[in-house]
């Protein structure tokens, strides 16, 4: 064991304690594991510090902030630092490791001891709220064999894998089906297609996931995120990101709310009659009603029109099934 042994207080170069650490490690010991992965995770948070110095703030060979001295005292600083980092609960990547090499190593003393640990830390944060189809990494854990079954395991990783994305496709789905009477309405008012009105409403929300709330935490029924420029009706402020000069940053907006989806659908097609004309008069080309709104200025993201492309895409895969 290595009760006796701070590694958060160790350097990651030292010789002695790595050689100590890694013969412990093949032994299956589950300290020795924890400990070997939260040293890769430190090395890694080192190495991404390395990178961040790499930015300099002064000239070649200053005196005082290029010295070597500055930059060994630097290098042992950030040492301690990644150490100190993933001391606690990390960035999650040990826990990873500790918890795969656990189910291929077959150690059942591994497995139970990071299920135990992972139920302490959930009961101290409180229960987390997740989606209705989301599966505990601890379940899938716990429905693999543990000794020599690798395909087994494979097996269990692939059945929710394809869970998760036939709950995806149900929601895609739903979407279409809830909002395809509003656009038909949109389209019967702008010419444009329902099938390109869903699309841009389901990247905008998500496909309705990320709708924006309203003050009070409803829904605001904006699916297109259309701000409040210029509007005298109800609105909300949120952070969304923005791309100034290619860079993005969050920024506080101000975005419009509406009283039901069907009102909001008309006030989009408001929109895009009033300031895209080019998107409007593209008929049934949908790379021309994606350039027309990108060239028109509808958002900052430099590959908004290509996004839009292929949400048509998987909007039109699903039009037939609903």
């Amino acid at each position: 064991m290595l009760a006796s042994v701070n590694l958060a207080d160790r350097l990651s170069v030292d010789v002695q304690g790595a050689q100590s650490l890694r013969a412990k490690a093949a032994s299956g010991d589950p300290e020795a594991l924890r400990a070997a992965a939260k040293q890769f995770e430190a090395m890694f948070v080192q190495i991404m510090l390395k990178t961040m110095r790499e930015t300099k703030f002064t000239a070649e060979g200053d005196t005082f902030g290029d010295s070597n001295n500055l930059k060994m005292y630097q290098e042992l600083l950030d040492q301690q630092w990644s150490q100190k980092m993933v001391g606690a609960k990390g960035l999650g990547f040990a826990d990873a490791i500790v918890k795969r090499l656990g189910v291929e190593a077959g150690s059942m003393a591994i497995q139970e001891k990071f299920a135990a640990e992972a139920a302490a830390a959930q009961s101290e944060a409180g229960a987390a709220t997740r989606p209705a189809d989301a599966i505990p990494l601890d379940a899938v854990a716990k429905a693999a064999p543990v000794v020599g079954n690798e395909a087994s395991v494979d097996a269990v990783a692939t059945e929710t894998s394809a869970t998760s994305e036939t709950s995806a496709t149900d929601r895609k789905s739903r979407f279409i089906s809830a909002m395809l009477p509003h656009a038909r309405k949109a389209e019967a008012e702008t010419g444009v297609p329902a099938r390109f009105i869903l699309a841009h409403a389901a990247l905008e929300s998500g496909w309705g996931q990320r709708e924006i709330p309203a003050e009070d935490g409803s829904a605001s029924h904006n699916l297109f995120g259309i701000k409040a420029t210029g509007w005298s009706g109800p609105a909300t402020e949120i952070q969304t990101t923005e791309y100034r000069q290619g860079l993005a940053m969050k920024v506080s907006q101000r975005f419009r709310a509406y009283a039901d989806y069907g009102e909001g659908f008309t006030d989009y097609a408001k929109l895009l009659q009033r300031r895209y004309g080019a998107a409007v008069a593209s008929g049934d080309d949908a790379e021309a009603f994606a350039s027309g709104l990108a060239n028109g200025g509808y958002a900052t993201d430099p590959a908004y029109a290509e996004k839009i492309r292929q949400t048509i895409a998987s909007v039109s895969a699903r039009m037939d099934q609903v």
